[in-house]
């Protein structure tokens, strides 16, 4: 299952990891057995088979990506919240700039850079490092869906471009299963 996650082949121009992430993202009863299958396979992985977990050097994983204005109100100092999604987040930031952030621009979306801490003694529960991987070099560590962050800080600019990307600082948190479920649903992640 994570190599079906990691492979880079497309369909209707879209990869196997952002079908199944908006298949997650817009929870439809219909799509949802077959998502299922599929994201307990990953979860296996991720949450069940934690052996041979290498955590990022700092304890800080990176994710580049794009974020569109409208969302930006959401993303406030202190907010906890889950993402409804699995969450790929690189050790290099170089990665997550080079090649997320600036494809976000290329796609007309203002760059946004994702800092994640994760617990300098307990770590996280709930992501693990993509060892079987269809893209040499990736180093992808990957959260489940749902898994829970807290915004710890955030930079806004005024024009952000792929090298000076806005930052998010995340702290992710130790176990999902001691946070609430009631907690919001990020619009975007």
């Amino acid at each position: 299952a994570t190599r079906m996650w990691t492979c880079a082949d497309q369909l209707a121009g879209r990869e196997l990891c952002g079908i199944l992430n908006a298949a997650l993202r817009e929870d439809n009863a219909d799509l949802m057995p077959h998502v299922a299958v599929i994201t307990r396979a990953i979860n296996e992985l991720l949450v069940v088979r934690r052996t041979g977990l290498h955590p990022p050097d700092n304890n800080v994983v990176y994710r580049g990506g794009g974020l569109p204005a409208q969302h930006q109100a959401f993303f406030t100092k202190g907010k906890q919240y889950r993402v409804p999604m699995f969450l790929a987040s690189s050790f290099q930031k170089k990665i997550a700039q080079q090649v997320f952030c600036r494809r976000a621009q290329q796609d007309g979306l203002p760059p946004v850079l994702w800092v994640i801490h994760l617990d300098a003694e307990w770590g996280c529960m709930h992501v693990n490092h993509v060892q079987k991987t269809q893209v040499a070099g990736e180093g992808e560590y990957l959260f489940v869906p749902y898994a829970v962050f807290t915004v710890q800080d955030t930079q806004w600019s005024d024009s952000p471009t792929w090298m000076q990307p806005h930052v998010v600082t995340l702290r992710a948190a130790v176990d999902n299963l001691l946070e609430p479920d009631s907690l919001p649903l990020a619009p975007w992640a």
